[in-house]
């Protein structure tokens, strides 16, 4: 007999995590994880709006769930997807979140004039420029550019034009440091420029290469896969990544052992696949990063992925890949320090190995995963080494 009810988000089903959510992290309740993967999801649909309104009442804790969602930078999508799915919120808690969404409308605004700005400043200098990261995803793949923040516009320029470009930088009111040490001359893009606004500080990155060298990726303007995307932004015609190779620099940023694994990282992925799902040629991106094409099952464990999207993946829409600790961030060294965490360091929940490290779904090559978080360990490491003087607690990643 047919059943009016909508069907049973798998997601939301009672003990289907099987850990807390990141112990890395705030300590909330698995009924909040299960929100934080809720809200991420691309598509809201019947059954996931009916989802959220159990997971939102399992709340216990909405002081630890704000904490964590800004972390994560999901407090947007958690505010907005809430929102139109109409469930009721505490009034503080909706008070909070239409506070911080509205912030971030301001900054995102303010990011947007200076991509623009700046968009057509280099061109008229006649330097070529694609925009990285959230400053694309937030106009190419969101409905509102504010559900997607960032700490700071990444640009890409080619190696010969970069001094031009941070020049076309100060003269545009930033204050643009000029490279003086080692680890500065060795780095991917030149030192952090800033300026401030209307009280909003605007940050840009301008890249000759996408990755620095312990991500080992040669992504540069001489490497960009073509046609390039691209978007508008107060009426400026900019210019993004290929979808294919937008989503592997999305993922290869994830791989970075020393900064932790943000879940709003997730949502992007998710969010471009769908986007962009008749547009990436999926059996040559299989071919081409394999460990990609893998790690859409720990993304579909965590959100869940629209129909056509799983059709595409080879994933059912209905059954998500089991796997334990889904939503588990690495908690190992060089997080913590030196001595400490070593369990921890040397076994990764396998969720966030399955999903950084992207191994087939197959007994054999889940039994190689330590080794391959090993090899990794040692890579990143020695190449971080090569970088320059660090501090003793944060062995990859801060230079002395």
């Amino acid at each position: 007999m047919r059943s009016d009810r909508a069907p049973r988000c798998r997601w939301c089903r009672p003990g289907y995590h099987t850990e807390p959510y990141p112990p890395g992290h705030r300590a909330v309740s698995i009924s909040d994880y299960r929100l934080f993967g809720l809200v991420s999801a691309p598509r809201i649909d019947e059954p996931i709006a009916a989802a959220l309104h159990g997971a939102v009442a399992g709340v216990r804790d909405w002081a630890e769930v704000l904490h964590a969602a800004a972390e994560h930078r999901i407090a947007p999508l958690l505010y907005q997807r809430v929102r139109d799915a109409g469930v009721a919120l505490p009034d503080d808690v909706r008070r909070r979140l239409a506070a911080a969404y509205a912030r971030q409308k301001a900054i995102a605004a303010a990011q947007g004039v200076t991509l623009a700005e700046l968009g057509a400043q280099l061109a008229s200098a006649g330097i070529g420029v694609v925009v990285l990261k959230g400053g694309a995803l937030a106009r190419q793949v969101y409905p509102d550019p504010a559900l997607r923040p960032m700490e700071d516009l990444d640009l890409l320029v080619a190696p010969e034009h970069g001094e031009a470009a941070c020049e076309v930088l100060r003269a545009c009111g930033f204050n643009a440091p000029r490279p003086h040490t080692r680890y500065d001359r060795l780095q991917h893009h030149f030192p952090i420029a800033h300026r401030t606004r209307d009280g909003i500080t605007v940050s840009v990155e301008m890249h000759t290469q996408a990755f620095n060298l312990i991500m080992n990726d040669p992504l540069s303007m001489r490497t960009l896969e073509r046609p390039l995307s691209s978007f508008r932004v107060e009426g400026v015609t900019l210019r993004g990544l290929a979808p294919a190779q937008m989503l592997w620099m999305q993922y290869l940023g994830m791989r970075k052992l020393a900064e932790p694994l943000r879940l709003g990282h997730v949502a992007d992925l998710a969010a471009i696949a769908a986007h962009f799902d008749d547009a990436i040629d999926w059996p040559a991106l299989r071919r081409a990063h394999p460990a990609l094409w893998n790690a859409y099952r720990a993304i579909h464990a965590f959100t869940p992925l629209p129909a056509p999207l799983c059709a595409s993946l080879g994933l059912d829409p209905q059954r998500p890949p089991r796997m334990r600790e889904v939503g588990a961030d690495y908690r190992g060294w060089p997080r913590v320090r030196a001595g400490a965490g070593i369990r921890a360091t040397l076994l990764p929940p396998e969720w966030w190995a399955r999903l950084v490290y992207g191994v087939a779904p197959t007994p054999v090559s889940r039994a190689w995963l330590p080794l391959r978080h090993a090899a990794a360990f040692a890579s990143q490491g020695l190449r971080r080494l090569y970088l320059g003087p660090v501090t003793p607690n944060s062995f990859f990643k801060t230079p002395g």
